[in-house]
């Protein structure tokens, strides 16, 4: 299997070509109103600031659920980090819950049909079922739709791989995992099952993507 390379920009290299990452096809051709108005109240710099720290907190939540599922020992967090620390027991509880096995930790995968990229965070097993599920952790206030888009882009690109990891049969599941940042519940499982309409959605963006660039 080709290769496939990332940098720290999110930019994907497949056998030396340029791949396209999901998620900036899908941010760049979907509005989110919401976070427009957002941004219109708060102010471009202020937003830009609240972001960037949104996005170092889920990155740290992700970081540290992939050390739950690795096995490593809980990493020692101050008040600071109480936020995190909360998730991070919600990810847990639903980990020791629901999961049975993990077949891969932040999986870069590429669709060569189409010719995009993306990063997976779980391909792993539910206790008492036979396929593989597709998880994508989300550990932001909300959900938005075009993350239907997102999981099946990453389900298609991953179907060619599952014989290598034991499966006959290409099927797979496919979700979101949603860990409140509040983390005033448990983490919840958004299972997607829609998978044509939603790949068709994904490819939808992927063409507008590349016409608004050539």
């Amino acid at each position: 299997m080709t290769a496939i390379q990332r940098d720290g920009e999110h930019n994907y290299s497949v056998g030396g070509r340029h791949f396209p990452s999901v998620t900036t096809v899908i941010g760049s051709v979907i509005r989110k109103r919401g976070i427009e108005r957002w941004i219109g109240q708060l102010g471009n710099a202020e937003a830009e600031r609240v972001r960037s720290e949104a996005a170092s907190h889920g990155t740290l939540v992700h970081a540290l659920a992939a050390l739950v599922v690795e096995g490593v020992p809980s990493i020692p967090m101050g008040v600071e980090d109480a936020p995190a620390q909360a998730q991070l027991d919600a990810f847990a509880a639903w980990y020791e819950q629901y999961v049975t096995e993990v077949y891969a930790v932040e999986l870069m995968v590429a669709d060569y049909r189409y010719q995009y990229a993306g990063q997976l965070d779980f391909l792993l097993r539910f206790k008492g079922d036979r396929v593989p599920t597709v998880v994508d952790v989300k550990s932001g206030k909300a959900l938005y739709s075009e993350m239907r888009a997102q999981t099946a882009s990453y389900r298609e690109a991953t179907l060619p791989l599952l014989r290598g990891y034991g499966f006959t049969k290409k099927t797979c599941r496919r979700g979101i995992l949603h860990v409140p940042m509040d983390a005033d519940g448990p983490a919840r499982f958004h299972e997607h099952k829609n998978h044509q309409a939603d790949f068709q959605a994904f490819l939808s963006c992927l063409y507008l993507y590349r016409w608004l660039r050539s």
